[in-house]
């Protein structure tokens, strides 16, 4: 009941007015976690391959039917409100780009006062897809420097973000709990010397499994993901109170396989900005592949959602 009632406080945003109204509704409306059911390991792999490009008209859907729900509930009508973004930026460090051209990604986002969550890795691997590479990069001064600003939150992105495994990418899965532990401490320690408390986790790869995922909500209050963590976790709504930490999955077509390009296309394709209703998406940014076009994609991308993007630190007040 706990996870539904504090998961309800983020899909009801603007619509309640104590969680005592959540619990009562919660008695006379069935509601769960995943939008899209597994229902049976068959059908989830089913559902893995239906849903591969439409997560998020799915995820929408089941929103607004829960809100509608919720009105009906309280003989209400809902107020027109506007959609509101989180924005994760992953890679930083980068293992080919420079400093300077983070500088000027991060000159944009400042340009227009764009809060965002900016995944660092701490100790860098500059081969993360060889999981035999023994070249690592620590995270520097220069670098802390201009990450420390009040625009970013800032989230440990893995410990190396070096692959376990040739055949497939992942840095926590499959490995044994104390593994994952010694990793998370290690990167941690790190954090500390230059007074840094990541609050978020990103998952290299964006792949978590649920035994991963056990051990880092034991450090982190939030917890990322994408598509790839959707055939371990199952597709749960976004924000979700999951285990004891809040998990932020992004979901295709906004997830983090995509350029800006992409992204402001598929916002204007599914006509986001017209939705009338304080709904919470997460976008996801690699800060470095923004560079191919000297960032003009990005500015059109904060031009589109200027105002309307919110700090990931906030969403531990709701």
């Amino acid at each position: 009941m706990k996870e539904k009632i504090y998961t309800l406080k983020y899909i009801l945003n603007g619509l309640y007015e104590s969680e005592r109204e959540i619990g009562e509704f919660l008695k006379v409306f069935r509601f769960s976690l995943d939008f899209i059911s597994p229902v049976s390991p068959w059908r989830l792999l089913y559902n893995l391959r239906r849903y591969k490009t439409l997560q998020m008209s799915h995820l929408l859907r089941y929103i607004f039917n829960i809100r509608d729900k919720f009105c009906q509930f309280k003989g209400i009508n809902e107020k027109e409100g506007n959609p509101l973004f989180l924005i994760r930026v992953d890679d930083f460090p980068h293992w080919e780009k420079s400093l300077d051209d983070f500088k000027r990604f991060h000159g944009l986002m400042e340009e227009f006062e764009t809060p965002y969550l900016l995944g660092v890795t701490p100790y860098l691997s500059l081969d993360r897809h060889n999981p035999f590479n023994d070249r690592f990069k620590l995270l520097e001064d220069k670098e802390v420097e201009i990450i420390k600003h009040p625009l970013i939150d800032i989230a440990m992105h893995g410990f190396s973000h070096q692959t376990n495994n040739p055949k497939k990418n992942q840095e926590f899965v499959g490995l044994k709990e104390r593994e994952r532990e010694e990793k998370v401490e290690k990167g941690l320690k790190i954090f500390r010397r230059f007074d840094i408390n990541p609050f978020a986790f990103i998952p290299p790869f964006d792949r978590i499994d649920m035994r991963s995922y056990k051990v880092l909500s034991q450090y982190f209050k939030i917890i990322t993901g994408g598509p790839e963590s959707t055939r371990y976790l199952g597709y749960k709504v976004t924000p979700s109170f999951f285990k004891g930490t809040l998990y932020i999955p992004s979901y295709r077509p906004l997830s983090s396989y995509q350029r800006c390009i992409g992204l402001t296309k598929t916002i204007q394709e599914y006509d986001i900005m017209s939705i009338r209703r304080p709904v919470i998406l997460s976008l996801v940014i690699h800060w470095a592949r923004e560079t191919k076009d000297g960032y003009n994609s990005l500015e059109e991308l904060l031009k589109i959602v200027k105002g309307k993007v919110i700090y990931w630190k906030k969403l531990l007040s709701f």
